[in-house]
């Protein structure tokens, strides 16, 4: 047999070999695209939403910031679900398509890395400016997806 054929033998026994691996397990999306809204993406993001404000009355103003350890941990673990909940987005089965929601859900996931390193360095004021962007990342895929919970 020449030389180049041996060559291109291996070549093709390679190649057929690269596919006999396991297939990929296929994920779990027991829970709804309305219930991960619901259940997980919703309530975290109220955490960090109402981590950080200002309330004004006759009274005065009032600054609300996580102050013990363990409400800024509480913070954490909320903005840490919601940098995982961007990939739940995008878990085929809720994926709405392979351009637009994927961005919007890649974006739900670096502002909440924003978060997530705010709570751990306890930065109250970047914690609240990335709320602002959390939710900006989320009111534009809802712009776009209004029909999401259908």
């Amino acid at each position: 047999m020449p030389k180049i054929l041996k060559v291109l033998a291996v070549f093709l026994s390679a190649i057929l070999l690269l596919g006999c691996g396991p297939k990929p397990a296929k994920p779990n999306t027991t829970l709804t695209l309305k219930q991960v809204m619901e259940w997980v993406i919703d309530p975290n993001a109220d955490v960090v939403w109402d981590s950080v404000k200002s309330i004004s009355n006759a009274k005065g103003t009032t600054e609300i910031y996580p102050r013990t350890d363990a409400q800024w941990e509480a913070v954490r673990n909320s903005a840490a679900t919601l940098v995982e909940a961007g990939n739940l987005l995008m878990v085929e089965g809720r994926a709405k398509d392979d351009k637009q929601w994927m961005a919007y859900s890649q974006r739900l996931s670096r502002m909440a890395e924003v978060a997530l390193k705010a709570a751990q360095d306890k930065n109250k004021d970047a914690l609240f400016d990335a709320g602002g962007n959390i939710y900006n990342a989320c009111k534009a895929c809802h712009d776009k997806y209004a029909d999401f919970d259908k």
